[in-house]
């Protein structure tokens, strides 16, 4: 199995960017002063803006899979690794696919795939991406591809054009990050 082809991308714009956008927020109900002070307790103090609602988020999971099924073949297998989903919200029926597992610390996972099978392999690291305000998260978005000749992750881009990425070093991120070298060491 040959090192990965990694790829980091900071997401900078809305995906709906220039159109009317019907509201997707939800508040807690803020109607005494306790309310205001559990807000504040959970209140984030991330300067990267929030670009996504949670429906916005899982259209994006969605496309980089039909993208990296139509430009890797279809028996590419891609890991997803996000923080839990929303209540109140179906997900698309991509993320159900038999080739697609969502979870938590998935790298590992997709590298030892990887090493078992010739197919494509592609993980994608999406739980930095801020849906709301109280979440956590620098708008990064990072992928790792193997067994996929010189395509690489660059095959997934045109899923993300509407959200203007812009490529930063692998290693710029937040605490719990594998950096490059870690990934790319043999086992």
């Amino acid at each position: 199995m040959n090192p990965p082809s990694l790829l980091a991308l900071r997401l900078t714009r809305n995906p709906g960017h220039g159109r009317a956008q019907a509201c997707a927020s939800v508040n807690l109900p803020l109607l005494e002063a306790q309310d205001y002070a559990r807000r504040e307790a959970h209140a984030s103090g991330d300067a990267a803006p929030v670009l996504l609602n949670h429906k916005q988020f899982y259209a994006l999971l969605e496309r980089l899979l039909r993208q990296a099924w139509a430009a890797l073949g279809e028996d590419c297998r891609v890991f997803v690794q996000l923080r839990q989903p929303t209540k109140d919200l179906a997900l698309p029926a991509a993320l159900f696919d038999p080739r697609v597992l969502l979870g938590a610390g998935l790298l590992r996972e997709a590298q030892w795939r990887a090493e078992s099978e010739p197919a494509p392999v592609v993980w994608i690291a999406a739980e930095n991406l801020r849906r709301d305000l109280l979440d956590d998260g620098d708008n990064i978005v990072r992928i790792a591809c193997w067994n996929v000749g010189e395509t690489g992750p660059a095959a997934l881009l045109p899923a993300l054009e509407t959200m203007a990425p812009q490529t930063i070093v692998w290693t710029e991120s937040a605490p719990g990050h594998m950096r490059e070298e870690e990934i790319c060491k043999p086992r």
